[in-house]
């Protein structure tokens, strides 16, 4: 079972690192993204590696849990009331030439929710579905760095010394 989770972690690696490398735009962001992180002395608490493990093992969970980010490329302050209240929907935790998250180096935070409300009708009160402590033990498994407010997990990419 272990063989194969990395087998299929080294697949979506070599495909990732596929599009990086071969993506003009994408190459200049990264540039900029070092530019920025040298400029504003951040430090990673993440890489490439660790986002594909989590990305692959929220493929686990019963739902793909909502999530808000932030990219070090963002110039404006981030708002960060979306997940205050238990989501109705879920997330895509594919790639971006997935159409999914952003290129993983240029993240700054991520901040998720794993609960997802589920409409039952007019009458019933909304089922609620609980991952939090699914997600808690895979970031734990994983020994990705992370902290958690009232069912929302915060996970660095970077952070400022």
């Amino acid at each position: 079972m272990q063989y194969r989770k990395a087998i299929e972690v080294t697949t979506l690696y070599n495909e990732y690192k596929y599009y990086i490398h071969h993506d003009r735009d994408i190459v200049k962001l990264k540039q900029k993204v070092a530019t920025i992180i040298r400029e504003k002395s951040f430090v990673p608490m993440m890489n490439d590696l660790k986002w594909l493990q989590l990305q692959h093992a929220v493929n686990s969970l019963s739902f793909a849990p909502a999530y808000q980010f932030r990219c070090i490329t963002d110039t404006e302050q981030t708002e960060f009331l979306y997940l205050k209240t238990i989501p109705n929907h879920e997330c895509d935790w594919s790639n971006y030439y997935h159409e999914g998250m952003p290129p993983l180096f240029s993240i700054e935070w991520i901040k998720v929710r794993p609960q997802l409300r589920k409409h039952q009708g007019r009458l019933i009160a909304d089922a609620i579905m609980d991952e939090t402590r699914a997600f808690e033990a895979i970031l734990n498994n994983l020994s990705i760095p992370y902290t958690e407010d009232n069912h929302i997990f915060t996970i660095f990419g970077y952070k400022s010394i």
